[in-house]
């Protein structure tokens, strides 16, 4: 048996087209290379070899498309159009940070300033080329179209390291209810990215060269995408019914997950408690709707209690016969145990990207915010959400179920 990482290599090397993290976990299991308990092992995979390409710089890995896989000292043997975009785009990305370098600085300033605006801050005002005060450009992000956030940006296109010296100057420029953004085309050295993240000061989030290109070519500022069609044999076209059906059902799971009342760490509670009142005779839709509203004082309306009714359903703990609602097989388990292993792979068998997030957390060794661990849900798994809520429901039940903690500057695998 070998690790994660060197069975994806030996699988990769024989591999003439990228191949995702399940491909290369169900080959890994058929020719007895890994060995696990985990119930899905393919979100292991997954969450390794992301975790490898964007913290080793040496990582034998490329990600090529979205959640295709294949190496670096392959990219130039493998002929899939997936790997020949991607040459092309690296070469593109290169070509564009060495233009970001010889750019003037002001000229700079104001490219910012419009990538900034496609991200989606507004009011966004570049500031006079000269005794700036280390503010460079001023911009709201407003956030769920309540809270507008005022943000003091400064920009440096250096090729040197960024010091934790700026991020001090940023706030001492900065007034007290704005917040910070550093944009480099080079990076950042471990006391900057410290001193950004130091307590009872004012927040400054960091963007790096790399991530400054991530973003300049999402949001294709400065950038044209050039499209051409590429033809390639549907597969599952030529699957047979009963495979596909069977594909079909192995992959059905619920795109939503939400909170339930009761504080943002009792959850678990209130599920526990709300599946008890069905175990002992609460269980038609009118009367669940009912104990809700009586139970929690900001639960008002009947629409609401609906949806917290669904929770537990989507989750497979609950199921509906003629209107009455009963705890399934798996929900009477849990009920009688309250083992949070059983509710964790209750939910993960269920619930897309669960077990996706707490793989990636268990494989880093570091803490990642909410917006990190979007990017490597977007990235791998190309999920469309417009907003972090969904993001940010599935870490508050993990963290609930005991599966990850917060802390400072994020969030870890227990």
């Amino acid at each position: 048996m070998v690790s994660f990482k060197d069975a994806a290599i030996s699988i990769l090397k024989k591999s003439n087209e990228p191949l995702t993290a399940k491909e290369i976990t169900d080959i890994a299991l058929a020719d007895s290379l890994i060995e696990t308990e985990g119930k899905t092992p393919e979100a292991t995979m997954g969450a390794q070899l992301y975790v490898d390409i964007n913290k080793n710089k040496d990582s034998p890995f490329l990600q090529v498309g979205r959640g295709k896989f294949t190496l670096k000292n392959q990219k130039d043997s493998v002929s899939s159009p997936l790997v020949i975009i991607e040459k092309h785009n690296e070469k593109v990305k290169k070509e564009f940070k060495e233009m970001l370098h010889k750019m003037d600085p002001y000229q700079f300033e104001h490219f910012i300033g419009d990538l900034l605006k496609e991200i989606g801050y507004e009011d966004v005002v570049v500031t006079k080329s000269s005794g700036d005060g280390g503010i460079d450009v001023i911009a709201n992000l407003t956030v769920g179209g309540i809270t507008s956030v005022k943000t003091v940006v400064q920009v440096k296109r250096f090729k040197n390291n960024i010091s934790g010296k700026v991020i001090t100057q940023l706030r001492g420029s900065a007034e007290n209810d704005q917040r910070g953004l550093v944009i480099t085309t080079s990076d950042f050295t471990k006391d900057a990215i410290k001193e950004s993240n130091a307590p009872f000061k004012m927040p400054v989030s960091l963007v790096n060269g790399d991530k400054l290109i991530k973003l300049i070519f999402e949001h294709e500022v400065g950038i044209k995408k050039e499209e051409e069609k590429i033809y390639s044999i549907d597969n599952d076209y030529f699957q047979s019914e009963t495979s596909t059906l069977k594909k079909m059902s192995t992959s059905d799971k619920k795109m939503s997950i939400w909170p339930l009342p009761g504080g943002i760490d009792s959850y678990v509670n209130t599920l526990n408690t709300f599946l008890e009142a069905i175990r002992d005779g609460t269980n038609n839709k009118s009367d669940l709707i009912n104990w809700y509203k009586n139970n929690f004082e900001n639960v008002q309306s009947d629409r609401t209690s609906e949806g917290y009714i669904f929770v537990p359903k989507s989750m497979g703990l609950i199921e509906i016969k003629d209107g009455i609602y009963y705890l399934t097989e798996e929900g009477k388990k849990y009920i009688e145990t309250k083992d949070l292993n059983l509710l964790y792979d209750l939910i993960s068998k269920n619930i897309f990207a669960f077990e996706e997030i707490f793989e990636f957390l268990k494989n880093s060794d570091e803490p990642k915010k909410e917006s990190e661990i979007y990017e490597f849900l977007k990235e791998n798994l190309d999920v469309q959400w417009t907003t972090l809520a969904q993001t940010n429901f599935r870490i508050l039940w993990l963290v609930n179920l005991n599966k990850i903690k917060k802390c400072d500057t994020g969030y870890l695998a227990n």
